[in-house]
């Protein structure tokens, strides 16, 4: 996405009846596109559209196309970085995130992907200062994205007390965002408190956005709890919508307590 320049303008002394004085750089609108800049933005549109259906290989084709016509396009390099993350190409992944916050360095978007690449990585100190900084930048859609995976980032580093306030200060700006509770309810389940978390996941098992994460901890909060009627209708769905998952997979192992 092509950001706005702001210049600094340093107005004459006119008298009333002049002209404002006209901006150093105009707004790109669709018309002010290149060739180039389009053949780009399909290729970058492409490579979105294979990730989301975790064809990396082809994804990458699309993303490399996209930087070699146009190797100013911060969006890219983050693409491309997601794009090595689903292909477990550590190095490679964190040389695109470092590129592109090298060009866009307050993108909330890829300091909260970054930040929770650092935490999957296990380098915990660094992913909660990256998360923390994209709390705290600007945008459109609030911080709930960045809050929420810092709580989790935080629950995965065993520091409960952090995640608690990190996920309840997310849930006071979306109520329903499901993956946010979803990882309110792992965290009622870490702390031992069943029906809160029964309550979390049962919202969103409840919707359209249920996942294979948020079935199967349904189910082994039901298990827990003895319902092996609702633990059995969870495993179910689990099977039939997420037959590739890892959390079949961990069903299938018999793994409920890990």
């Amino acid at each position: 996405m092509t950001r706005l320049i702001v210049a600094a303008l340093f107005g004459l002394m006119l008298s009333a009846c002049s002209l404002p004085p006209a901006p150093a750089q105009d707004i790109k609108t669709a018309s002010d596109q290149t060739p180039a800049d389009k053949r780009a933005s399909i290729r970058l549109r492409l490579a979105t559209q294979y990730l989301e259906a975790r064809q990396y290989s082809v994804a990458l084709d699309e993303v490399k196309q996209a930087i070699n016509i146009d190797p100013t396009l911060v969006d890219a390099y983050h693409v491309r970085a997601l794009v090595y993350m689903g292909m477990n190409e550590t190095a490679l992944a964190e040389d695109s995130f470092r590129t592109a916050l090298s060009m866009r360095d307050s993108d909330p978007d890829v300091l909260n992907n970054y930040g929770w690449f650092l935490c999957q990585n296990n380098r915990y100190a660094e992913a909660k200062a990256m998360l923390q900084r994209a709390v705290q930048a600007p945008s459109m859609n609030g911080p709930v994205k960045p809050l929420t995976n810092l709580g989790a980032c935080e629950m995965r580093n065993g520091d409960l007390i952090s995640a608690q306030k990190s996920l309840q200060t997310a849930y006071g700006y979306d109520r329903n965002d499901p993956a946010l509770l979803t990882n309110l309810a792992q965290l009622s389940f870490q702390r031992g408190e069943m029906p809160q978390a029964k309550d979390y996941v049962g919202r969103v098992n409840s919707s359209r956005f249920a996942s294979a994460q948020s079935l199967w901890l349904g189910a082994r909060i039901a298990r827990r709890q003895g319902d092996t009627e609702t633990q059995n209708a969870l495993t179910a769905q689990l099977r039939s919508r997420f037959p590739d998952s890892r959390e079949l997979t961990a069903y299938e192992r018999g793994a409920w307590d890990e």
